[in-house]
């Protein structure tokens, strides 16, 4: 059983709502005024808040009302009601304290679910949500937002540099919102090929196109009951932005050479590394489409602009992988978050991570300044271009390409670059090696590879040994 606070300055309607609730099992209390509900919040400590927005002359509104009872009850669901419900008045209950928000008249099973759905979220606090590591200011305010627009079924658009975790925040959501026991469906735009994105998001009938030889369900259809995740929505092509736009309006589609009309019942969750509105003002973004996706806008910042946050990061990464790996590294130098707190990664937390994977292989006790990347050692600019991954032949060899190069003043930098990927491919794989015998599915798990492309570059390095066994 819950205690349920109503403030509602319509008696008929806070009577309603209480009975909805008796029957239910909960308890339930009214107040017509603002100044009314701060007193019984006191008084009762409830466990929920349903709050009309719109409350009589003479008190305190249901904006002000919703941000004393914050202050009250900072971690208590309180449920914004009006009868002139629309986005915009959402947001600014939100951005007040709201954690979700109504309109009027509703449908009474509707809004018991919704308050079931809240009460639970309560009770588990998110403990299924993914690992997001900081206690920056600019990471905590992101992480807040995300936290506060989780529950109410808007769609929110995260703007951030690539890197920087941008997936994560649109999984802490879902596992924060009133969806989180449905599917959560990622979808890459950026690798969608123009001619397949229709059958990728709405799916297909069998014979819709040459190729279609059984039918297939889309992401859209996947993503029902739960959220979809629509990464890098910038690249999408323009001539699919408009079908995509009717979908989000009508929430209804068809797949591709069906007839069915099929009900769409997921919130949409986007990301974008690039800035929308300049993409729009050069006609390559459609801007209602644009609005109909970012109904709230989260900034996520670059690992830059989180102070203290890098070596927290850092430190986590390297418990996670030394454990994964199973490495026995038991932390990380002084000299090595000296040199990881200096860079300016670029790559964000994606990099970081990765300098951090190779590292753990490289290391043996705790992680070095000397395990990291050149680039992160502090050798930038010329002096990392001449630098080689190790201290052979091979890198002394391509050093002295890269001098030649400048003296000609002519540097094939495709081939270089092949070539750079070549040695340091040589150089984790020869380090994996020195570790002892390791089967070849567990060290291609460990590189993300498929074994066969494993094998390959095995042989290709001349390194297919004893060491590695097959399986």
């Amino acid at each position: 059983m819950a205690h349920i606070l109503i403030v509602d300055d319509e008696r008929e309607m806070c009577a309603l709502i209480a009975r909805l609730l008796d029957d239910r099992g909960h308890s339930a209390e009214c107040a017509s005024s603002g100044e009314g509900a701060i007193q019984a919040a006191n008084e009762l400590r409830p466990d929920l808040v349903l709050l009309d927005m719109c409350l009589g002359a003479g008190g305190i509104d249901g904006i002000e009302t919703l941000r004393r009872l914050r202050s009250i009850t900072p971690s208590v669901p309180i449920v914004m009601m009006t009868a002139f419900g629309n986005v915009q008045a959402a947001v600014h209950a939100m951005k007040a304290g709201a954690t979700d928000f109504v309109s009027k008249p509703f449908n009474n099973q509707a809004l018991l679910s919704d308050i079931e759905v809240l009460l639970a979220i309560r009770r588990s606090a998110c403990g299924d949500a993914p690992t997001l590591v900081g206690e920056s200011l600019a990471f905590r305010k992101a992480m807040d937002l995300a936290l506060r627009f989780a529950v109410p079924d808007i769609n929110i658009l995260l703007v951030g540099e690539t890197g920087t975790g941008k997936e994560l925040f649109a999984r802490t959501i879902h596992a924060a919102s009133k969806r989180r026991n449905g599917p959560f469906v990622a979808v890459d735009c950026s690798t969608l090929a123009e001619n397949l994105i229709e059958s990728e998001l709405f799916g297909h009938e069998r014979g819709a196109f040459t190729g279609a030889t059984s039918s297939r369900i889309g992401r859209l259809e996947l993503a029902q009951g739960g959220t979809l995740f629509l990464d890098e929505i910038g690249n999408l092509p323009a001539a699919f932005q408009a079908k995509l736009l009717r979908v989000l309006q009508e929430r209804r589609m068809e797949r591709v050479g069906g007839r069915e009309t099929i009900k769409l019942d997921s919130r949409v969750v986007s990301a974008t590394n690039v800035n929308l509105k300049g993409v729009i003002a050069a006609g390559e973004f459609r801007q209602d489409l644009y609005y109909r996706l970012q109904e709230m806008t989260i900034g996520i910042p670059p690992l830059r602009e989180r102070n203290g946050d890098i070596g927290r990061i850092a430190r986590y990464f390297v418990a996670l992988y030394a454990e994964r790996f199973g490495t026995g590294t038991r932390g990380i130098s002084d000299g090595a978050l000296e040199a990881i707190e200096g860079y300016e990664w670029p790559g964000n937390v994606r990099e970081l991570e990765n300098a951090i994977k190779s590292a753990i292989i490289l290391s043996t006790d705790v992680v070095l300044a000397e395990d990291l990347p050149p680039q992160i050692r502090g050798q930038t600019g010329h002096a990392s271009a001449t630098s080689s991954v190790s201290s052979n032949g091979e890198g002394e060899r391509l050093k002295v390409e890269i001098e030649l190069g400048f003296r000609a003043s002519e540097i094939d930098l495709k081939a270089l670059g092949a070539e750079a990927v070549e040695q340091a491919e040589r150089s984790l794989l020869t380090a994996l090696l020195r570790r002892g015998c390791m089967k070849r599915a567990q060290m291609a798990k460990l590189l993300s590879v498929d074994p066969k492309t494993l094998r390959t570059k095995l042989r290709r390095y001349g390194l297919e040994t004893g060491r590695v066994m097959d399986g």
